[in-house]
């Protein structure tokens, strides 16, 4: 059984501890030192979920249904006023324009879809796991921003996300920390 299916089982619970990842009620333990990055990844997205879960979100895990067909969103998570898109991004490195453009395009069909059949706000939220981590305070050279003096900004590359904000009004685009504390990613 791959990863996804198992965290299909059930809860899962970051032991630090004992360096695992647990499944509640299936006995299931997932050792760090066994997990592939990629891994990491959907267990993040798992854990994200869980977090919205417990924020009176209902969620669907879209990347663990569909693994690379989820056309670049992670988590649909849903209240009674609005459908947030989700992209999670478990990384040790730097996300910049590029990784940005490439975000933002993937997930623009999917979010166009729902635009069109939904009365409810829409939201497309990045979600990492460290903000300092994955966005460099440094400012590229040759970096413009047309909405934001980049003096102004602390993470260039962040704000480059945000300022699509006014690009465009119909869906909303944040940024999340939520972390996920555990020794691989310290």
């Amino acid at each position: 059984m791959g990863i996804a299916q198992t965290l299909k089982l059930g809860k899962i619970i970051v032991n630090d501890i004992d360096s695992v990842i647990e499944i509640e009620n299936c006995s299931t333990l997932l050792p760090y030192n066994e997990i592939s990055p990629s891994d990491w990844g959907l267990i993040y997205e798992k854990y994200v979920g869980q977090i919205l879960e417990n924020e009176g979100y209902t969620v669907k895990y879209h990347g663990l249904e569909l693994g690379l067909l989820d056309r670049g969103i992670d988590l649909i998570a849903e209240n009674e006023e609005c459908i947030n898109f989700i992209q999670c991004k478990f990384l040790k490195g730097k996300i910049g324009k590029s990784k940005i453009d490439w975000i933002l395009y993937k997930a623009s069909s999917k979010i166009y879809e729902q635009y069109k059949s939904s009365r409810k706000e829409l939201k497309f939220s990045l979600i990492v796991n460290n903000i300092d981590m994955n966005f460099s305070k440094r400012i590229p050279k040759n970096f413009r921003l047309t909405f934001t003096q980049p003096s102004k900004i602390k993470y260039p590359w962040l704000q480059y996300f945000l300022d699509h904000n006014y690009v465009q009004n119909k869906v909303k685009l944040e940024c999340r920390e939520i972390q996920m504390k555990n020794s691989y990613n310290k």
